[in-house]
């Protein structure tokens, strides 16, 4: 019974500990910044509720991106080159995809990516390419192209997605 407590105990402590991992790199202090989504049709019905999402920064085209053929891990900066997007909030400032690196530089703006193949060709996927939310959430039939996704740099420099805004 005793290793049975030990047992339960443990992976309450793991969940927990996890749990505030998530909640640390959500909050960290680096800037919050917007990112422009385009088109795609998600259709799976055993994954849940969610939003499939794909922006324009899949497919990196500034700098070195386009010397990137292998796929495998890849760093991608993002900053604001003066493009807004209008949405519900008001005007935001999008950023885009400038360059591309094989090892991490240390300026900040770098996100780490994996180039995979894609219905696209080869595109930088970030981690932020479905947004789960609940059954009732009026943004469940939101489309990718009609939205925005905040986002942050958070830990490891993975983004963060935030939350969605919708384009007007």
């Amino acid at each position: 019974m005793n290793k049975l407590r030990l047992v339960l105990v443990l992976q309450l402590l793991f969940f927990a500990l996890w749990g505030g991992w998530l909640l640390y790199s959500r909050n960290s202090a680096s800037p919050e910044f917007y990112l422009e989504t385009v088109p795609v049709d998600p259709r799976d019905l055993l994954s849940g509720t969610y939003v499939a999402l794909t922006y324009d920064i899949s497919v990196p085209k500034g700098g070195r991106c386009s010397s990137f053929d292998k796929f495998g891990p890849v760093f991608v900066r993002l900053e604001n080159r003066g493009k807004t997007l209008n949405t519900e909030a008001g005007p935001v400032p999008v950023y885009e995809a400038t360059d591309c690196a094989k090892n991490p530089p240390q300026e900040p703006g770098w996100v780490s990516a994996s180039l995979q193949y894609g219905s696209r060709g080869i595109t930088a996927v970030y981690g932020i390419e479905k947004f789960f939310i609940n059954e009732n959430d009026p943004r469940k039939d939101s489309r990718s192209g009609s939205v925005a996704a905040k986002v942050k740099i958070g830990g490891g420099r993975q983004l963060v997605l935030l939350g969605l805004v919708k384009k007007i």
